[in-house]
């Protein structure tokens, strides 16, 4: 379920993709906070209260997740040289709006079904 974590090109399925799913989708959510908290401490040193944070960060979060979803869907895709399969392109496009308005939670499952698809084929269906 968690082998080959880290290479990007394996063709996973079943649990593999789950697990692939679950780690990434943690330490992304885990990662957007911390560069969240950093751009808010930064960028709006005014803000004092939990109010004024969790505002700001209902503002940077839907964009760290789609910056963060679209990089490791660019990297599957690279790692796996499918950047001619339309499937692996409307997969990347389709997760945009499911991470903007559903966080990492829900925008990571077309992410996460890009690590099924063959390296180097550009006609794999998942």
């Amino acid at each position: 379920m968690f082998k080959n974590l880290f290479d990007l090109s394996v063709k996973r399925s079943g649990m593999e993709i789950f697990g692939f799913y679950l780690f990434y989708s943690i330490f992304g959510a885990m990662i957007a906070g911390l560069i969240c908290g950093i751009i808010i401490a930064v960028l709006h040193p005014e803000a004092k209260t939990f109010a004024d944070g969790a505002r700001l960060g209902m503002l940077y979060g839907p964009l760290m997740a789609i910056f963060y979803g679209v990089i490791i869907a660019l990297s599957v895709i690279h790692a796996k040289g499918i950047f001619n399969s339309f499937y692996a392109v409307l997969l990347t496009i389709i997760a945009v709006p499911l991470l903007y308005f559903g966080g990492i939670s829900l925008g990571f499952i077309p992410v996460a079904l890009l690590t099924s698809f063959d390296s180097k084929s550009s006609t794999n269906h998942i």
